[in-house]
């Protein structure tokens, strides 16, 4: 009887984590650099042939075990040369693993993404990209690191690891298909401004996440980003990049939103092969009822090398001591071809 109560409050354990998770998918605090995971009508779309990225996000290591989140992804454009007016499909891969908390509820996901982008012309540039995003996700948990009140003796004050709750049970896993789609409106009037606005809508499969016999859904997530890029003039070296999303799953919001400063370094010259192009990039954003947080960013060439670290204002920090996340990212751009100058010095896309 005592290990049915036991094996009771560690599926209620595990429910009150999927409604957290149902609540509010994993996010990253550079979500501009995280275009994949952010709305998949981003798919292909950017100046070059190849992208290539990875974020790695560690928080609340101050209040409990660290939750981690990783993400490694790749896409590219296809079928130009055989496309009219610009046109062109575009395939990518997103991988993500997500660690929460002390019980290793961790999710694994790969997802596989495609888009077509139309290009309408006019006066100015316009491109509306449709994506969808179909994907795999396994989520597992396990009560190793858990400890228990039976575990330990009142009457010789020791902890005995073995007693109590039967710690080689390892709550089981659940595997589901999860789909996605968005759609995304590049617009640029010159190469001194250019934006991206975007809508998505994840999880309209609404899957069973539960990791034992329950039927714990996950909530269908809304979402909205808007990216700008403007140079105040030709001879300009700085940029301002502000962006902003929303997302609203269940009774959940999020937003972000701020602003980051470009200073170009060096310019790329046809002398050097384009590989002198140097920049940095400072920002600050903040995060709603959460965090405020700033960033940085530095590009060599095809490379770039990002750093973000929340500081935590939500009711979380007595016990946070205001230390929210640290994040990283590396990401590779590259042009190749003939046309590789044309297509890194574009200001069709962001």
């Amino acid at each position: 009887m005592i290990g049915t109560i036991k094996k009771i409050i560690f599926f209620l354990t595990c429910f009150s984590i999927n409604e957290s998770l149902v609540g509010q998918d994993l996010h990253f605090s550079q979500f501009y650099n995280a275009p994949l995971t952010t709305n998949p009508g981003n798919t292909g779309v950017f100046n070059g042939d190849l992208r290539a990225y990875t974020l790695y996000r560690m928080q609340w290591f101050t209040v409990t075990t660290p939750y981690k989140t990783f993400s490694v992804a790749v896409d590219a454009p296809i079928f130009r040369q055989r496309m009219p007016n610009d046109d062109f499909f575009s395939v990518g891969l997103n991988i993500n693993n997500d660690n929460q908390g002390n019980i290793n509820y961790m999710t694994n996901s790969v997802n596989g993404l495609g888009s077509f982008t139309k290009y309408l012309g006019g006066r100015n540039e316009h491109d509306i990209t449709l994506g969808v995003e179909v994907g795999y996700s396994l989520i597992t948990a396990t009560t190793k690191k858990l400890t228990w009140d039976s575990q330990y003796d009142m009457t010789s004050q020791t902890y005995i690891p073995g007693s109590g709750f039967d710690e080689s049970y390892g709550g089981g896993g659940k595997g589901y298909l999860d789909m996605s789609t968005g759609l995304v409106w590049n617009f640029s009037s010159s190469h001194l401004f250019r934006s991206a606005l975007g809508f998505s809508y994840h999880h309209f499969l609404s899957p069973d996440i539960s990791i034992n016999d329950g039927n714990d859904r996950l909530l269908p997530k809304l979402g909205a980003q808007l990216n700008m890029a403007y140079k105040p003039s030709e001879t300009s070296n700085i940029t301002y990049l502000p962006s902003i999303m929303a997302a609203q799953q269940g009774t959940s919001l999020l937003i972000n939103g701020g602003l980051n400063v470009k200073y170009i370094l060096g310019e790329a010259s046809r002398y050097t092969n384009y590989h002198n192009y140097k920049a940095v990039y400072l920002g600050a954003f903040y995060r709603f009822r959460d965090a405020a947080y700033i960033t940085f960013r530095f590009d060599i060439s095809n490379v770039s090398l990002g750093f973000a670290y929340d500081v935590n204002i939500s009711k979380l920090t007595k016990v946070s001591k205001t230390v929210g996340g640290f994040e990283f990212m590396l990401q590779y751009r590259g042009a190749f071809g003939k046309h590789r100058r044309a297509k890194r010095e574009s200001t069709r896309f962001m």
